[in-house]
């Protein structure tokens, strides 16, 4: 089923070693800011190696913090592995790097548990002569994904307008489901409130032993779930499978429209006894943006919440 494929891409997707370079007019002999190279600046003794990625740094107070859990994150300093992701040019003469953070134990190995998010961090670089040196240490600002990890990269939301997009996905006890949050970036600092946050995906095949026949006309046969009926639900529920993709808009100056397109199925709780009950979706919804958000202009999402 393509939603738990990309449930499982988003949680395990590696993107170290990625990077961006916009067609910006490089004078001199620089060389290019790639991942590594800036890691290495930014964390003096930065190696790609087990002891190498080890460092520390300062978990700030975050948006929501106050009303989540994180496992193995504690406010104030942390054991960290570093991952350099990738790099953002913000402009001719600016970069700013993009690390993944993971709790790390003693030995240097991720001690990051299922709910354990992945810490975001930006360090920003500045061009000197033939040279990059770091110009600011914004450190973490967000905190995404299950397991430690999330497929990070690099958006323009607009020309000379680049942001990161964060996907990440989890399932839980049949429960699957995948999000996306995106993150404006200037010269100076990346945006610690999400411009975009919402669900692109959700299936619940395997939460109850009726939803694969209720949404069979939809899925393809697949393994049955034992380990996730524990809690299987005995009362009326909702099964579904939806999936979607998503676009923004060509744009001069302010980014472009968001424009996300649902597909799937639904079989509501009123209706589980007749598997042709589910209702089809193909639906589309528009955000604009508008003072640093973008806020939905038309549709909305049918994927229910988990």
């Amino acid at each position: 089923m393509q939603i738990v494929r990309l449930a499982a891409a988003a949680v395990t997707s590696a993107a170290a070693g990625a990077f961006v370079v916009p067609p910006y007019a490089l004078a001199g002999p620089a060389p290019q800011p790639t991942p590594a190279r800036l890691a290495a600046l930014a964390f003096p003794g930065w190696t790609d190696s087990t002891a190498g990625r080890v460092h520390s740094a300062t978990l700030p107070q975050l948006p929501g913090m106050a009303q989540a859990d994180y496992p193995g994150w504690q406010a104030g300093t942390n054991r960290v592995r570093v991952e350099p992701r990738l790099v953002l040019r913000t402009d001719a003469t600016h970069a700013t790097l993009i690390a993944g953070l993971v709790p790390a134990g003693d030995d240097g190995r991720s001690v990051a548990a299922h709910a354990t998010p992945m810490a975001l961090a930006a360090y920003q670089f500045e061009r000197r002569g033939d040279a990059w040196r770091v110009s600011a240490r914004q450190g973490i600002f967000a905190l995404r994904g299950f397991a430690g990890g999330a497929a990070v990269r690099a958006l323009a939301l607009a020309p000379h307008h680049p942001a990161v997009a964060v996907e990440y996905g989890s399932c839980w006890q049949g429960y699957c489901g995948t999000w996306l949050a995106v993150y404006e970036a200037g010269p100076g600092m990346v945006s610690r409130e999400p411009a975009v946050e919402l669900a692109l995906s959700g299936i619940n095949v395997d939460s109850a032993p009726d939803c694969q026949r209720r949404l069979a006309a939809l899925l393809k046969p697949h393994a049955w779930d034992v380990a996730a009926h524990a809690a299987a639900p005995s009362d009326p529920h909702d099964c579904y499978a939806i999936d979607s993709s998503w676009t923004i808009g060509a744009a001069h100056d302010l980014p472009g429209d968001f424009v996300i397109r649902y597909h799937g199925a639904i079989s509501r709780a009123g209706a589980h006894a007749d598997a042709a009950a589910a209702d089809a979706i193909d639906q589309r919804q528009v955000l604009r943006y508008a003072n640093g958000r973008y806020r939905a202009v038309s549709g909305f999402s049918p994927v229910p919440g988990i």
